[in-house]
Protein backbone atom coordinates (compact mmCIF):
# COMPACT_ATOMS: atom_id res chain seq x y z
CA UNK A 1 0.00 0.00 0.00
CA UNK A 2 1.10 3.55 -0.69
CA UNK A 3 2.56 5.03 2.48
CA UNK A 4 0.74 8.26 1.69
CA UNK A 5 -2.67 6.60 1.45
CA UNK A 6 -5.11 7.63 4.14
CA UNK A 7 -6.08 4.57 6.12
CA UNK A 8 -3.13 2.36 5.25
CA UNK A 9 -1.26 2.66 8.54
CA UNK A 10 -0.92 -0.38 10.82
CA UNK A 11 -2.40 -0.53 14.28
CA UNK A 12 -0.50 0.77 17.27
CA UNK A 13 -0.15 -0.48 20.84
CA UNK A 14 -1.71 1.48 23.63
CA UNK A 15 -5.00 2.30 21.90
CA UNK A 16 -7.21 3.88 24.62
CA UNK A 17 -10.06 1.51 23.82
CA UNK A 18 -7.85 -1.43 24.78
CA UNK A 19 -7.53 -0.13 28.34
CA UNK A 20 -9.69 -1.58 31.16
CA UNK A 21 -13.16 -0.09 31.44
CA UNK A 22 -13.21 3.12 33.43
CA UNK A 23 -9.52 3.86 33.05
CA UNK A 24 -10.13 6.34 30.23
CA UNK A 25 -12.98 8.85 30.56
CA UNK A 26 -15.53 8.78 27.74
CA UNK A 27 -15.13 11.78 25.43
CA UNK A 28 -17.91 14.36 25.23
CA UNK A 29 -18.43 15.45 21.64
CA UNK A 30 -18.00 19.18 21.26
CA UNK A 31 -16.73 19.50 24.83
CA UNK A 32 -13.27 20.68 25.86
CA UNK A 33 -10.30 18.50 25.03
CA UNK A 34 -9.07 16.71 28.19
CA UNK A 35 -6.03 18.47 29.62
CA UNK A 36 -2.67 16.86 29.07
CA UNK A 37 0.25 17.27 31.47
CA UNK A 38 3.09 19.67 30.61
CA UNK A 39 1.17 21.57 27.95
CA UNK A 40 0.04 25.17 27.72
CA UNK A 41 -2.11 24.65 24.63
CA UNK A 42 -5.45 26.44 25.05
CA UNK A 43 -8.50 24.18 25.32
CA UNK A 44 -10.37 23.38 22.10
CA UNK A 45 -13.54 21.46 21.32
CA UNK A 46 -13.20 17.70 21.06
CA UNK A 47 -13.98 16.40 17.57
CA UNK A 48 -15.76 13.05 17.70
CA UNK A 49 -15.42 10.83 14.63
CA UNK A 50 -17.30 7.76 13.46
CA UNK A 51 -15.52 5.54 10.92
CA UNK A 52 -17.52 3.64 8.31
CA UNK A 53 -15.20 1.31 6.39
CA UNK A 54 -15.72 -2.37 5.63
CA UNK A 55 -12.02 -3.18 5.29
CA UNK A 56 -10.47 -3.58 8.72
CA UNK A 57 -6.90 -2.67 7.75
CA UNK A 58 -7.99 0.69 6.32
CA UNK A 59 -10.34 1.34 9.24
CA UNK A 60 -7.46 0.74 11.64
CA UNK A 61 -5.23 3.09 9.66
CA UNK A 62 -7.85 5.85 9.73
CA UNK A 63 -8.23 5.46 13.49
CA UNK A 64 -4.47 5.66 14.06
CA UNK A 65 -4.18 8.84 11.97
CA UNK A 66 -7.10 10.59 13.66
CA UNK A 67 -6.41 9.57 17.25
CA UNK A 68 -2.85 10.84 16.94
CA UNK A 69 -4.46 14.30 17.08
CA UNK A 70 -5.06 15.58 20.64
CA UNK A 71 -8.42 17.13 19.75
CA UNK A 72 -9.93 14.05 18.07
CA UNK A 73 -11.53 10.85 19.30
CA UNK A 74 -12.91 7.94 17.29
CA UNK A 75 -16.11 7.13 19.16
CA UNK A 76 -17.44 4.34 16.94
CA UNK A 77 -16.46 2.12 14.02
CA UNK A 78 -18.84 0.39 11.62
CA UNK A 79 -18.51 -1.63 8.43
CA UNK A 80 -21.72 -0.51 6.72
CA UNK A 81 -23.83 2.65 6.41
CA UNK A 82 -26.96 1.31 8.20
CA UNK A 83 -24.79 0.62 11.26
CA UNK A 84 -23.32 4.12 11.04
CA UNK A 85 -26.81 5.60 10.89
CA UNK A 86 -27.79 3.70 14.01
CA UNK A 87 -24.57 4.59 15.84
CA UNK A 88 -24.94 8.34 15.26
CA UNK A 89 -28.33 8.34 16.95
CA UNK A 90 -26.69 8.50 20.38
CA UNK A 91 -24.06 11.09 19.51
CA UNK A 92 -24.45 14.82 20.15
CA UNK A 93 -22.33 15.86 17.17
CA UNK A 94 -20.05 13.68 15.11
CA UNK A 95 -18.08 13.69 11.88
CA UNK A 96 -18.64 10.50 9.87
CA UNK A 97 -15.77 9.38 7.63
CA UNK A 98 -17.00 6.86 5.05
CA UNK A 99 -15.68 5.19 1.91
CA UNK A 100 -17.52 6.25 -1.25
CA UNK A 101 -18.26 2.66 -2.23
CA UNK A 102 -20.52 2.37 0.84
CA UNK A 103 -22.73 5.41 0.12
CA UNK A 104 -23.56 5.16 -3.59
CA UNK A 105 -26.52 3.56 -5.34
CA UNK A 106 -29.08 2.02 -3.00
CA UNK A 107 -27.37 3.59 0.03
CA UNK A 108 -28.08 7.18 -1.05
CA UNK A 109 -31.37 7.44 0.94
CA UNK A 110 -29.47 6.41 4.09
CA UNK A 111 -26.81 9.00 3.30
CA UNK A 112 -29.47 11.73 3.01
CA UNK A 113 -30.90 10.72 6.38
CA UNK A 114 -27.44 10.81 7.94
CA UNK A 115 -26.75 14.30 6.55
CA UNK A 116 -30.05 15.63 7.95
CA UNK A 117 -28.91 14.81 11.48
CA UNK A 118 -26.46 16.84 13.55
CA UNK A 119 -23.79 15.07 11.55
CA UNK A 120 -21.13 16.05 9.03
CA UNK A 121 -20.06 13.47 6.47
CA UNK A 122 -16.64 13.17 4.83
CA UNK A 123 -16.62 10.79 1.87
CA UNK A 124 -13.28 9.26 0.88
CA UNK A 125 -13.15 8.53 -2.85
CA UNK A 126 -11.00 5.88 -4.48
CA UNK A 127 -9.93 5.77 -8.14
CA UNK A 128 -12.26 2.86 -8.89
CA UNK A 129 -15.28 4.62 -7.35
CA UNK A 130 -14.76 8.17 -8.62
CA UNK A 131 -17.63 9.12 -10.94
CA UNK A 132 -19.09 12.48 -11.95
CA UNK A 133 -22.62 11.12 -11.70
CA UNK A 134 -22.08 9.67 -8.21
CA UNK A 135 -20.33 12.84 -7.07
CA UNK A 136 -23.33 15.00 -7.96
CA UNK A 137 -25.69 12.59 -6.18
CA UNK A 138 -23.48 12.51 -3.08
CA UNK A 139 -23.28 16.30 -2.90
CA UNK A 140 -27.04 16.56 -3.43
CA UNK A 141 -27.52 14.27 -0.44
CA UNK A 142 -25.97 16.95 1.77
CA UNK A 143 -22.35 15.81 2.01
CA UNK A 144 -19.93 18.69 2.70
CA UNK A 145 -16.70 16.70 2.68
CA UNK A 146 -15.28 14.85 -0.32
CA UNK A 147 -11.60 13.93 -0.60
CA UNK A 148 -9.60 11.27 -2.45
CA UNK A 149 -8.38 8.57 -0.07
CA UNK A 150 -4.84 9.20 -1.32
CA UNK A 151 -4.96 12.81 -0.17
CA UNK A 152 -2.67 12.05 2.75
CA UNK A 153 -3.07 12.04 6.52
CA UNK A 154 -2.80 15.79 7.12
CA UNK A 155 -5.43 16.59 4.53
CA UNK A 156 -7.77 14.08 6.15
CA UNK A 157 -7.22 15.66 9.57
CA UNK A 158 -7.75 19.17 8.19
CA UNK A 159 -10.92 18.02 6.44
CA UNK A 160 -12.38 16.51 9.61
CA UNK A 161 -11.63 19.69 11.56
CA UNK A 162 -13.25 21.82 8.85
CA UNK A 163 -16.44 19.75 8.98
CA UNK A 164 -16.48 19.95 12.78
CA UNK A 165 -16.50 23.75 12.34
CA UNK A 166 -19.47 23.36 9.96
CA UNK A 167 -17.31 24.29 6.98
CA UNK A 168 -16.78 22.33 3.76
CA UNK A 169 -13.85 20.13 2.78
CA UNK A 170 -14.06 19.46 -0.95
CA UNK A 171 -11.38 18.25 -3.30
CA UNK A 172 -10.65 20.97 -5.94
CA UNK A 173 -11.91 18.70 -8.73
CA UNK A 174 -15.15 18.17 -6.83
CA UNK A 175 -15.46 21.92 -6.25
CA UNK A 176 -15.07 22.65 -9.96
CA UNK A 177 -17.70 20.07 -10.77
CA UNK A 178 -20.12 21.54 -8.24
CA UNK A 179 -19.55 25.07 -9.55
CA UNK A 180 -20.36 23.86 -13.07
CA UNK A 181 -23.54 22.25 -11.80
CA UNK A 182 -24.66 25.36 -9.91
CA UNK A 183 -23.85 27.82 -12.69
CA UNK A 184 -25.47 25.81 -15.48
CA UNK A 185 -28.31 24.31 -13.47
CA UNK A 186 -27.70 21.07 -15.33
CA UNK A 187 -26.22 17.66 -14.82
CA UNK A 188 -22.74 17.16 -16.29
CA UNK A 189 -22.98 17.09 -20.09
CA UNK A 190 -22.63 13.33 -20.30
CA UNK A 191 -25.29 12.54 -17.68
CA UNK A 192 -28.50 12.83 -19.79
CA UNK A 193 -27.21 10.31 -22.34
CA UNK A 194 -25.28 8.14 -19.91
CA UNK A 195 -25.16 4.52 -21.07
CA UNK A 196 -24.96 1.81 -18.39
CA UNK A 197 -21.34 0.91 -19.10
CA UNK A 198 -20.35 4.59 -18.94
CA UNK A 199 -20.76 4.30 -15.16
CA UNK A 200 -17.72 2.01 -15.03
CA UNK A 201 -14.06 2.94 -14.95
CA UNK A 202 -11.87 1.78 -17.84
CA UNK A 203 -10.51 -1.09 -15.76
CA UNK A 204 -13.96 -2.19 -14.60
CA UNK A 205 -15.12 -2.17 -18.20
CA UNK A 206 -12.13 -4.27 -19.26
CA UNK A 207 -13.01 -6.85 -16.62
CA UNK A 208 -16.68 -6.83 -17.65
CA UNK A 209 -15.79 -7.34 -21.32
CA UNK A 210 -13.65 -10.36 -20.43
CA UNK A 211 -16.55 -11.78 -18.42
CA UNK A 212 -18.70 -11.42 -21.54
CA UNK A 213 -16.05 -13.38 -23.44
CA UNK A 214 -16.51 -16.25 -20.98
CA UNK A 215 -13.28 -15.93 -19.00
CA UNK A 216 -13.17 -17.00 -15.35
CA UNK A 217 -11.94 -14.69 -12.58
CA UNK A 218 -8.61 -16.52 -12.55
CA UNK A 219 -8.20 -16.12 -16.31
CA UNK A 220 -9.10 -12.42 -16.12
CA UNK A 221 -6.55 -11.91 -13.34
CA UNK A 222 -3.87 -13.53 -15.49
CA UNK A 223 -4.84 -11.60 -18.62
CA UNK A 224 -4.81 -8.19 -16.90
CA UNK A 225 -1.99 -8.93 -14.43
CA UNK A 226 -4.28 -8.31 -11.44
CA UNK A 227 -4.78 -10.18 -8.21
CA UNK A 228 -7.85 -12.39 -7.93
CA UNK A 229 -9.14 -10.20 -5.08
CA UNK A 230 -8.87 -7.10 -7.28
CA UNK A 231 -10.85 -8.77 -10.07
CA UNK A 232 -13.57 -9.76 -7.61
CA UNK A 233 -13.66 -6.22 -6.22
CA UNK A 234 -14.05 -4.73 -9.71
CA UNK A 235 -16.90 -7.15 -10.49
CA UNK A 236 -18.70 -6.41 -7.23
CA UNK A 237 -18.46 -2.65 -7.77
CA UNK A 238 -19.50 -2.94 -11.42
CA UNK A 239 -22.57 -5.04 -10.69
CA UNK A 240 -23.62 -2.68 -7.90
CA UNK A 241 -23.33 0.33 -10.18
CA UNK A 242 -25.24 -1.40 -12.96
CA UNK A 243 -27.95 -2.74 -10.66
CA UNK A 244 -27.41 -6.37 -11.62
CA UNK A 245 -26.76 -9.47 -9.53
CA UNK A 246 -24.99 -12.07 -11.66
CA UNK A 247 -22.17 -12.59 -14.14
CA UNK A 248 -24.72 -13.75 -16.69
CA UNK A 249 -26.59 -10.45 -16.50
CA UNK A 250 -23.30 -8.60 -16.79
CA UNK A 251 -22.27 -10.59 -19.87
CA UNK A 252 -25.65 -9.97 -21.53
CA UNK A 253 -25.46 -6.24 -20.81
CA UNK A 254 -21.92 -5.92 -22.18
CA UNK A 255 -22.83 -7.88 -25.32
CA UNK A 256 -25.92 -5.73 -25.91
CA UNK A 257 -24.04 -2.46 -25.32
CA UNK A 258 -21.23 -3.53 -27.64
CA UNK A 259 -23.48 -4.49 -30.56
CA UNK A 260 -23.65 -2.02 -33.50
CA UNK A 261 -27.38 -1.44 -32.98
CA UNK A 262 -26.91 -0.43 -29.32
Amino acid sequence: MDKHDVGSAPGRPGDPRLHPAGSVPAPRCGGPVPARPHTTRPPTSLVCVLLCEDREVFRTGLRVVLEAEPDMAVVAETAHLPEALEATGDQEAVVVVVRQGLVAGDALPLLRTLCRRNTSVLVLAEPETESDHELVEILRAGVRGYLPRRSGAQRLVDGVRALARHESALDPAATNHLVHHLTTGQQPPSAPTLRPLDRLTDRQREVAELVAQGLSNEEIAGRLFLSLATVKSHLTTSMRRLGIRSRTELAILVTRESSPAA
